[in-house]
Order: structure tokens, then sequence, then C-alpha cells
């Protein structure tokens, strides 16, 4: 569905309130709405999440985790393994009002800590291994979370086992508290969908698919209707076969207005492999395996301070305000987010007053807007980066280092980065970005140098070949690329990168621009099939938020794999190296910073070495809020907007706005 028009209020757009009241706050998204729940793994689904549950610990404007449920900070017993928090006795549920409680507490928790988590997979407690005895060699791995009890209705325990520094400072911020109630019941209510669909159907499917995807002229379009067929009938939500969700193009990247149809048959498949990991689970983590496939994604239980109201996929949100929040009912009384995909789309909506808030401009969308004076910038140090991320697997392109440094060496990067963002972006080398009290600003850096590119190719056994491009084996030195469509700044990176590499070192790489939630996101499930394509991706240009604290283990642990197994955890490329494996061990166990700061510093140098991504950069962030958009505590500037947290206690924030 096509974004909201920049030339007027959105459809369906709430009309403000007067009297001196706050009016609705109206916060554009860039991108489609996967799952409105802790399994969000996308930016703009988790702008949309971050209003509608709370979790033990928030941050506040220093980026320091703050009690929200939680009464006051955890007890924590002297050797760092039990920790006891207090419960707030006002929180509730909504819709419905329910009184959330340690069961609650407990059950979210147990889901995270659970062999089928399908939580975002940085809060998958159970894929966070920890050696429980450092002092004895030999000693197999756990998962950090040793168990979770309710020791009263507003106390609940946690044992891990061993000391872990991000429990404190990612995992009780970040996991968001889940309704016992409404998820048991959403999940009975799966079970009676799927019912009708015998298991044996699904694993006796999931086998042929198998068994097809690992041909060389494999053809998954067979499936089509049968993938339809069953996940309509197990009552799963599926996309549907739209042109504008799931875009084909020629071979040169251009848009044909047709349906890409191998990209919408692979999101198929991923949500199946969803289904059949429920078929496959033990009794005790079903509910778990299905969290992603139940109507809560679309009917969300949260305790934060606004609840979903209305959702049009593709085109809007609507929020009411929580009138029971713990902290207070908000001052604002209705959100609505509209779906905006295009950065200058969104900025012009700003400009002209149809939405109120702009998070993340890229440089595009901030020229546009930083003359208006009804328009304040709150701008910070981003947490994340971007770089052109390289399938390290047997076989593909990039899986040589030879050839990933080649790349690093061909592009003059600063001035690319330069260009690419209008000055938005500072260059990095490596996963750390410069807002992280763990940077490291020393990490050796790739000159412009492409005879040295060039040694590295033909090093890794290429010779030059017709029209300046290298070959080996009948084949070119290139591949196509994914990028995601609607950022410029991304978009203009590669297109320069392409520019430099083919001409510099007789590279033949190209560029495609794709959906992120419809086209991207399923490649980057395993077996991580290219669009269009029986192959695996090479190479994909894309991004991360990261947390506020640096713990890389997620993204970088060789645990993190994607398998058949685990097919959407965040190591998707592959990366193993035993000696980072170690750093971040150490780091998790480690609670002194300085200590920490060591490892992380020696991470970023390896890092930078192997160059399984080509970083690329971190963002000045910047976001554009109406002047219109205070808080009770007086009026937001750029001197109290220097922070992503800026507007941490979302109870206080009003919108002054005249009625529209």
């Amino acid at each position: 569905t096509p974004a909201a028009p920049a030339g007027g209020a959105p459809s369906g757009s709430p009309t403000g309130g007067g009297g001196g009241q706050s009016a609705p706050l109206r916060y554009a998204v860039d991108g489609e709405i996967t799952f409105l729940s802790n399994a969000n793994s996308d930016v703009p689904t988790a702008e949309a999440v971050q209003w509608l549950y709370s979790g033990i610990y928030r941050y506040n404007e220093r980026l320091e985790p703050v009690p929200d449920l939680a009464t006051a900070p955890a007890k924590i017993s002297q050797d760092g393994l039990t920790w006891t928090i207090d419960l707030v006795q006002n929180a509730t549920f909504q819709p419905g009002g329910e009184k959330l409680t340690s069961e609650d507490v407990v059950f979210t928790y147990q889901m995270a800590n659970s062999p089928n988590c399908r939580f975002n997979p940085s809060l998958c407690l159970a894929t966070v291994l920890v050696d429980p005895t450092p002092e004895r060699e030999g000693d197999e791995n756990v998962p950090v979370l040793k168990g979770v009890r309710a020791v009263d209705a507003d106390t609940v325990e946690f044992t891990l086992a061993a000391p872990y520094a991000p429990f404190a400072t990612v995992t009780l911020p970040g996991i968001g508290i889940d309704s016992k109630k409404a998820v048991t019941a959403s999940f009975e209510r799966f079970q009676e969908r799927a019912a009708g669909v015998p298991d044996a159907q699904v694993t006796k499917l999931l086998d042929r698919i198998t068994a097809e995807s690992e041909k060389e002229e494999a053809n998954l379009l067979q499936f089509r209707q049968e993938l339809e067929a069953l996940l309509d009938k197990a009552g799963v939500q599926r996309p549907q076969p739209d042109p504008n969700a799931f875009p084909g193009t020629d071979e040169e990247g251009n848009p044909t207005g047709q349906l890409d149809e191998a990209a919408y048959v692979d999101a198929l498949i991923a949500l199946f492999n969803d289904l059949a990991a429920t078929v496959e689970a033990e009794a005790k983590d079903k509910l778990a395996a299905a969290y992603p496939l139940l109507d809560i994604q679309r009917r969300p239980v949260g305790s934060g301070p606004f609840y979903l109201t209305d959702f049009k996929p593709g085109q809007s949100l609507t929020y009411a305000r929580n009138d029971q929040y713990h902290h207070g009912a908000p001052q604002i009384p209705q959100m609505f987010l509209p779906i905006i995909k295009d950065e200058v789309a969104a900025a012009s909506a700003l400009n002209g007053g149809q939405i109120d808030w702009k998070y993340s401009m890229a440089a595009d969308a901030f020229n546009a807007v930083k003359g208006n004076q009804d328009i304040k910038i709150a701008e910070y140090p981003d947490f994340g980066y971007f770089g052109l991320q390289y399938n390290l697997r047997e076989g593909r392109l990039f899986a040589d280092k030879n050839i990933r440094q080649a790349v690093a060496y061909c592009i003059d990067k600063a001035k690319t980065v330069e260009a690419a963002t209008q000055g938005q972006g500072i260059p990095v080398e490596a996963d750390i970005p410069p807002a992280s009290w763990a940077y490291n600003p020393n990490v050796p850096k790739y000159a412009f140098d492409p005879a040295k590119g060039k040694q590295l190719i033909e090093a890794a056994g290429w010779t030059m070949g017709n029209n300046n491009v290298y070959e080996k084996g009948g084949k070119q030195l290139g591949t196509l690329i994914l990028v995601r469509a609607g950022k410029p700044d991304r978009i203009k990176f590669m297109e320069l990168l392409r520019d430099q590499v083919n001409q510099n070192c007789g590279f033949n790489l190209r560029i495609q621009e794709a959906d992120f939630a419809t086209v991207l996101l399923p490649m980057l499930e395993f077996p991580h099939v290219a669009p269009g394509t029986r192959e695996a991706f090479d190479a994909y240009f894309g991004g991360w938020g990261t947390s506020f604290d640096p713990d890389p283990y997620s993204i970088w642990h060789s645990s993190q794999c994607t398998t058949k197994q685990q097919p959407d955890t965040y190591n998707y490329i592959c990366f193993k190296n035993e000696r980072v494996d170690e750093i971040i061990e150490q780091g998790l166990r480690e609670l002194d910073q300085d200590k920490r700061k060591q490892l992380y510093a020696e991470f970023q140098e390896i890092l930078a070495q192997e160059q399984p991504y080509l970083f690329a950069w971190s963002d000045i962030a910047r976001e554009g809020v109406r002047q219109s958009v205070n808080t009770t505590d007086g009026d937001l500037t750029p001197e109290n907007m220097g922070t992503p947290t800026f507007f941490w206690q979302v109870e206080k924030l009003t919108n002054a706005a005249a009625a529209r």
C-alpha cells in the first residue's frame, strides 16, 4: 500500500483536541510493520512497539537503566547470580485492565529462555551460553538464565548461571512483559485453527521444500499455492501477493511493476518454517515456537503508555492512551502512526504539519526541514551503523578474505561516506559505534589503494578478462547486492562503491533496491535465498541499531550462525572466529567496565582485519519534531534533546497543536 501522500493529512488521521488539552501525536514510521511484540526485529516495528510495552527497567536521558515495572533497582546477591525484584502494584495490561503480576514476568522470561525462543534474537536468553565454572576447563556452556520464579504476586527472582553484565543494561530494559493470559489465549486460538492441518502434512511439505531447495536448479515457486492454502488453513496471517510489497525488477535492477513471485514465496516459506518449528517443538516449548504466528502480533496486549486500537497494514496504526499507566496517565490522548516509507515524503509531511515527529532523518530529509522555524531538531550520536554485509559461507564470493579486503582498498571510504550522507555520517571500521563507551578510535583504517586491491584479487586466483572485469572458472568477479529501498543515503553509498570497485579494481557489482519487510527480512532468514534466484545472497547493505551496552554476542558469536534449526538469529553471514568467541564470552562475565573496554578494543581490531562487513558509517542521528511537542516539565529544546532517550518519560509528553 502506498504511503500517505505528503500533500495532505494521512487518511484516517485523528483530529486534535482544543481547550488547552494536549492534541494527539502523529509519529511517522518508515516501513511495513511485522511483529508487534518481543518478536520485532526491524527498526520501523521497534519504533511502533516502544509505546506499547513496559520492561522491568527503562532508560533515562543519560542512557542509564532505571526502574520501570520495578519499584527499585534489583537486589543482587554478592556473587551476582541472584536478582530479586519487587514490582509495582498498579501496572495493568491494555486493553482490558488486567493487573500485571510476577506470573506474567515469569511467563515472559520462560519464553525468552526456551530453546524455541522467537523473540528478537538479542533478547533470547536460551542462546546466550556461559561457562558456569570458568576455572574448570572442559565444562559445557549453559544458558545464562538458570531459572526465574515468582516469590509472591509482586516479587520475582532470577537466578543466573554466571555473572552477566548485560542483564541489567540489555535484558531487563529490552524485554517487554507479555500478558500470560492474553498470550496463552492467543495460543489456544492458534491451536484450534491449526488443528485442521495435520502435523504429518506440515512435516511432509517441509521435507519436500528442503529437498527441492538443495537442488542446483531449485524451483520453489511450485509450492506457492500449497503454502498459501496451508497457512490460510492454519490461520496464519500471511502477506498478500502485492507488486508494491514484492516489486519485480529487470536484470539492471529497474522496477517492472510486476510481482516478484520468488520473493513472495520466500516470505511464505519463512512463515511456514515458523509453523514447522511449532510442530517439531516439544510440548512445553510449542507456545514459544508459535509466538510470531499468534494473533497477538496484530492485537498486542502490553502495559505501556498506549495500546493499539486500529491497525491498517501498509497504512497506519492508531493508539489510545493507557489511563491506568503505572507512571501516570499520558498527557497525549491518542497517537497516530502513518507508514511513510519515503524519506523525502515524510520530511514534506513534517514541513506541512501533517505529522508531528519524524525519527531518524537521513540527510535529504534533514535538509528539507532544517530551515523551518516550526520544527526543532534532536541531534545526537547514533547507536548504530551501516555496512556491506558479506555472506561468509563456503562457496560464496566473499568467503575469501582477500576479496573482502580488496573492496576496502578499492574505495575512498571517507569521501564516499561524506558524499552519500551529505556530511551526516561518521566513517567506522568495526561493530561498535562512536557513541559507545567501548568505541576504539585507534582501529587501523584501509587506505585508498586500488593497486593493493588488485594484488589481493589476483592472489585469490582471479585473472583480468574481457571488459576490464576479473574472471575465474568462467565466472566474472561480481554479484548482485541488495539495499533497502527508500533510503537515499544507503543507495547513494552503494552506487558510489559499485562505481569505484568496478572502475578501479575489475569488479562487476550490481545494485538492486528492495523492500525491507517483504523482501530483505525473509532473505536474512536461513537458507538466505536471494530474491529472483535459488542461491543464497552474496552481500547485503544494511544497518544495525545497537544496544547501549556494547555486547556483540547476538551478531558475532559463532553459536548465533543461522541454521535450519535456528533460521532467524542475527549472525546470518555466519562469521566464526575462535578469539572473538572468547572475547565475547569474557565480556559477558566481566563486570569491570574498564576491563570490558579493553576486550572490546581487541574485538574491533579483529573485525577490521577480517572485514566480515565493509563497515561504512554511523549516523549523526537527527529527529525532526514540531515545536508544539514538549513536556509537562518544560519545553523540549536542542539542549535537552541531545540523547536518543530525550522523551523517556513518555507520560509527560504534550502536543499543543491547535485542533486540526
